[in-house]
């Protein structure tokens, strides 16, 4: 069906266009879940082995992603880096509030 009304259509598109977009970043997550843990819909609680939970009682670790770390950075567990890494982002965080105002 077509929607005649150009601001109805132009409100469902750019719906589309959102939702389209949020879920391919979805299924990217899932891939990436999936390649971790086995399952792209498997209980994180269940992979204890995890490298990824080195870092899990840091400041900034949130509800409900836990640890994250997309890229691998601090897969290797080195206290010294991920201090360090921390300050940075708290550092383009601010960068990045500012300039947002």
């Amino acid at each position: 069906a077509t929607v005649s009304d150009p601001k109805s259509r132009d409100k469902k598109l750019r719906a589309e266009i959102s939702n389209g977009r949020l879920a391919m970043m979805a299924i990217i997550g899932m891939f990436f879940q999936d390649g971790l843990t086995g399952s792209a819909w498997g209980d994180w609680a269940l992979y204890t082995a995890s490298p990824l939970r080195a870092f899990e009682n840091e400041l900034g670790i949130q509800k409900p992603t836990g640890f994250w770390d997309p890229l691998g950075f601090a897969k290797d567990g080195d206290a010294a880096n991920f201090k360090r890494r921390r300050v940075t982002e708290i550092k383009h965080g601010r960068v990045a509030m500012l300039a947002a105002m």
